[in-house]
């Protein structure tokens, strides 16, 4: 990916869009690209955080490791979305692994750099707030969906939002768990449940929605 083109896109960014121009070049020359072939992992969770990602292509995953060694993905990463800001900001080790979906492009922004973007800019400052005051209401309505729907709700009204939504990216049923919170395997189940029910049709990678309104009823969602 080309620096002219790493450019363009921060100064789009939800973030350093905010950075004056002089600022902006200061931190592209300490950043560094990255390129990761799918399956490489970038980070593992519980190293120091030394930078700061912002995914420039490709999709990520963020990854939780049991005692026992059974991975579980947490979040789909796409471009746009910025790794390890929090870790930057506590001081704390990193909360996750990372691992390219697919072939992916990153910036590596050193910590040091990020915080001081922060200190000298209020603008990006607020836009990181904002940013995370939405995570946490997203946060906020998972764990008030995990408390008082069951997994089938959850599946169907994920399914029921995207057959809305023609042309959403595909996701896999690690992702569909990820989302919903819970595994893989409960998704599954809850799938082939949808098919005997003649709601969908399960293809290679490929769920066709056949019965939108059964769906929605559900999901619970109102009129």
């Amino acid at each position: 990916m080309e620096r002219e083109a790493v450019r363009a896109f921060l100064e789009r960014h939800l973030y350093f869009r905010h950075l004056p121009p002089q600022d902006r070049e200061r931190l592209l020359r300490q950043a560094q690209l990255r390129t990761l072939e799918a399956g490489e992992v970038l980070a593992l969770e519980g190293e120091p955080c030394t930078m700061v990602y912002v995914v420039l292509r490709g999709r990520l995953y963020a990854l939780k490791t049991s005692p026992e060694g059974r991975e579980q993905i947490v979040n789909s990463l796409l471009a746009g979305q910025v790794l390890y800001a929090v870790p930057a900001l506590d001081g704390l080790p990193l909360p996750a692994t990372t691992q390219a979906a697919s072939r992916a492009v990153v910036l590596s922004i050193p910590k040091g750099a990020f915080l001081e973007a922060l200190r000298t800019c209020p603008d990006m400052a607020m836009a990181v707030l904002r940013d995370f005051a939405g995570r946490l209401r997203r946060l906020t309505a998972l764990v008030e969906d995990l408390a008082l729907r069951s997994v089938a709700e959850r599946l169907a009204r994920l399914l029921y939002e995207r057959a809305l939504q023609p042309g959403s990216p595909r996701m896999t049923q690690r992702e569909m768990a990820a989302h919903l919170g819970t595994v893989r395997e409960v998704v599954a189940r809850a799938l082939a449940q949808f098919e005997r029910q003649g709601w969908i049709r399960l293809g290679r990678g490929v769920i066709e929605i056949l019965d939108v309104e059964a769906l929605r009823q559900a999901a619970g969602l109102g009129m």
